[in-house]
């Protein structure tokens, strides 16, 4: 574990949750917390060397690109070698063990669509011997993982909606490469600058366009990347749910009454009857006692029927920039 100043937990809270969509955000965060910019420059490449920040710029939203995602769940002996096919095979943005009583494999998987998704998975299931069960993103609710430093626990930021139906860069007239390169900014007085001469645009037209494509759901959760782990956030909880309304009304209420969730997807299972509990959310926290809160307001809930919480015991992808 990496500790962390308290200016250092400033700065970074400031950039997770009110990062400044301007051509000098490093600036307007300085002035915000009353410390220089060269100072607060110094201390964020600080903290990139030491693991701690992974990245800031934008979430792209792979609808966007016209991909389709899918959490699968294994089953298997020899999780390492059927881990390491999966990542061959796939954009993988997840792989962990988990402490499900039966699947002890999950990853997330993106393809072009889902037949190819699908026969994929049954061929190096094959392979490896392994059971499983597909739980496509039927809707996304909410994607936005960022850890509040003070509390202990992760929470949303404000810009965690996903569009469902994002246009593609090309729909909006766009390089794809300039969506592309707003993924990661440089940390540097003037993040935009280099972008924008690449492409031929002024930084305040890409800053811009940049807020255009947040509003379109292409872009989405802009600000500083964690990595969670290195700064003590290791208790990771995927809480998957039945509903006792409707799944709609209780991934709603999920997003509007706890904001510690940092995803909220609901999954579509094949084959079905594999598979119950389809609302879905992920929390991050440095122990379980800070889920406590959570699981109380989920006993309390007329939309739930019942939970169970699934810890991840490994992450086979750490360090990974999503």
């Amino acid at each position: 574990m990496i500790p962390l100043s308290d200016p250092e937990k400033r700065v970074l809270m400031e950039l997770q949750y009110n990062f400044p969509l301007s051509e000098k955000p490093f600036h307007d965060v300085a002035e915000r917390l009353d410390l220089g910019v060269e100072k607060v420059l110094e201390m964020v490449k600080s903290l990139k060397e030491k693991g701690v920040l992974k990245r800031i710029g934008f979430y792209v939203n792979y609808k966007s690109y016209k991909q389709v995602a899918a959490l699968v769940a294994f089953r298997a002996d020899s999780v390492d070698e059927l881990a390491a096919d999966i990542v061959s095979a796939f954009t993988t943005t997840h792989s962990y063990i988990r402490n499900h009583p039966y699947y002890n494999l999950w990853v997330v998987v993106r393809d072009r669509d889902k037949d190819t998704l699908r026969s994929k998975i049954k061929t190096i299931a094959q392979k490896h011997g392994a059971d499983y069960v597909i739980l496509w993103s039927k809707r996304v609710y909410r994607l936005s993982v960022k850890y509040d430093l003070y509390r202990g626990v992760s929470r949303a930021g404000p810009f965690s909606k996903i569009v469902e139906n994002p246009p593609t860069p090309q729909d909006l007239g766009l390089d794809i490469n300039i969506v592309r390169s707003l993924r990661v900014l440089p940390i540097e007085a003037r993040p935009y600058a280099k972008i924008a001469a690449k492409y031929g645009l002024s930084e305040r037209t890409l800053v811009e366009l940049a807020k255009k494509l947040l509003e379109e759901g292409v872009l989405g959760d802009p600000g500083a990347a964690l990595d969670g782990h290195s700064i003590g956030f290791t208790y990771n909880a995927m809480v998957v749910m039945r509903p006792a309304t409707s799944e709609t009304s209780l991934c709603e209420w999920i997003v509007n009454n706890i904001p510690e969730a940092t995803h909220v997807v609901l999954r579509d299972p094949w084959p079905p009857e594999k598979w119950s509990h389809n609302c879905y959310m992920m929390i991050h926290a440095v122990d379980e006692s800070r889920l406590k809160p959570v699981y109380e307001k989920l006993d309390e809930s007329p939309h739930v029927k019942d939970y169970l919480p699934i810890i991840s015991l490994k992450d086979l992808l750490p360090g990974v920039i999503r």
